[in-house]
């Protein structure tokens, strides 16, 4: 797939594109993705298609030292569709790429035609027992005495906090801000786009009552459970999903 490179907000942004018609899809990917984590869907989609890699991930620079939240990754977007000249376009996101959305449709509406959404984030629950000892032990002044590698093991194989464990230290400042956000509850029902929700009933990253949270706050809004998915929908169920997206595209 053709490449390439532009600049924004002072971040190195890389991204692909291919496919052609008047109809442009954009692709947001999740927490750790990159362009790669589309590849095999957009190629069974006949649209003008569009991944970049969001900064922070894939071949894209990182973010500031500080860190972004997804405000400010609702204003690359903006400025990234600027660059492109696309001043209307459906989105498909999964995941994190979901809550960039989220704030895309909060912002500016008027720039998003249809909106697919997958495993969305952005729903709170309580956390649960491996995550809350996976949180004590991220804070206690022991783990300077656990040797990182033991510190990554429990946290990834015992306690699944990917996110954290497996993330760059450059990336660490921006995924606290992001897990810090408030619940998404009280401002989907201020959206009125029209969207497809997709959802692995499997799906233990983001449980399939968040997708229930999602349907019953949104104004105009359809879902569609797979019975036997999880998370990586996109990657399990390829042909499912683009025929699911084709037929609310057209």
């Amino acid at each position: 797939m053709p490449s390439d490179f532009i600049d924004i907000f002072g971040v190195k942004t890389h991204f692909v594109s291919h496919g052609k018609g008047e109809r442009v899809l954009v692709f947001l990917h999740g927490w750790g993705g990159s362009v790669e984590s589309f590849e095999k869907l957009s190629e069974n989609l006949d649209y003008k298609i569009i991944i970049p890699d969001m900064p922070g991930f894939g071949l894209s620079g990182m973010p500031d030292s500080k860190g972004w939240d997804t405000h400010d990754y609702e204003a690359w977007l903006e400025a990234f569709l600027k660059k492109l000249n696309i001043q209307k376009a459906c989105f498909y996101g999964h995941s994190f790429g979901c809550r960039v959305l989220v704030r895309l449709l909060l912002k500016r509406p008027e720039l998003a035609e249809k909106v697919i959404l997958t495993g969305a984030a952005g729903i709170k629950w309580p956390l649960s027992f491996r995550q809350r000892v996976a949180k004590f032990i991220s804070v206690l002044k022991i783990k300077k005495i656990i040797p990182e590698k033991i510190q990554l093991f429990i946290k990834r194989k015992i306690f699944k906090a990917h996110d954290w464990a497996d993330a760059h230290p450059e990336i660490k400042p921006t995924l606290q801000k992001v897990v810090e956000e408030p619940d998404f509850r009280e401002e989907l029902v201020k959206i009125r786009t029209q969207i497809l929700l997709i959802w692995g009933a499997r799906d233990t990253l983001t449980p399939i009552k968040s997708a229930h949270v999602y349907e019953e706050n949104l104004q105009n809004v359809t879902l569609a459970i797979l019975p036997e998915g999880r998370h990586g929908i996109h990657h399990t169920h390829t042909e499912e999903i683009a025929g699911l997206v084709d037929r609310f595209l057209e």
